[in-house]
């Protein structure tokens, strides 16, 4: 009689990432891309040069970028001065342990997905607690814990 046992499959980037985010052009100001982060409630973007994926700009870089004293007020900003110099590039079908960990050993925010060499997604820091949480609370069950 042969022994069958339960096989859990790694899931890949596509169980979590964000299909086909928004992007902003590499010449684009600062406050262009605050502005599309806030329409769109988002905190990470793709940056493109002429159409082709580049880099990847946060939040917390634009933040950077607009801290007091940190430019003459006149000064105008630009994508291209603030984004990622080296941002993190994964392939869609990358089993999903092995890109978290990186995440968490090197301290990246956030992952830009590709299939095929073009962007099929992003995967951020917010994308994998929300997939966590949602994976826990399918795996436990509710105990009971009223006394008898």
């Amino acid at each position: 009689m042969s022994k069958q046992r339960d096989i859990h499959h790694m899931p890949t980037l596509a169980a979590l990432m964000t299909p086909f985010p928004y992007h902003i052009e590499l010449d684009a100001t600062i406050e262009e891309a605050q502005a599309l982060m806030s329409e769109h409630g988002v905190h990470h973007l793709p940056v493109t040069r002429d159409g082709d994926l580049e880099t990847i700009i946060s939040q917390g870089d634009i933040e950077r970028a607009t801290s007091p004293g940190h430019r003459l007020e006149e000064q105008q900003l630009y994508v291209r001065d603030f984004c990622a110099r080296r941002p993190y590039f994964a392939d869609i079908h990358d089993p999903l342990d092995r890109i978290l960990l990186a995440m968490a050993d090197t301290g990246i925010g956030s992952v830009l997905v590709m299939r095929e060499g073009e962007l099929a997604g992003i995967v951020t820091t917010t994308d994998v607690l929300r997939f966590c949480g949602k994976y826990l609370s399918e795996i436990t069950q509710p105990v009971d814990d009223s006394v008898a």
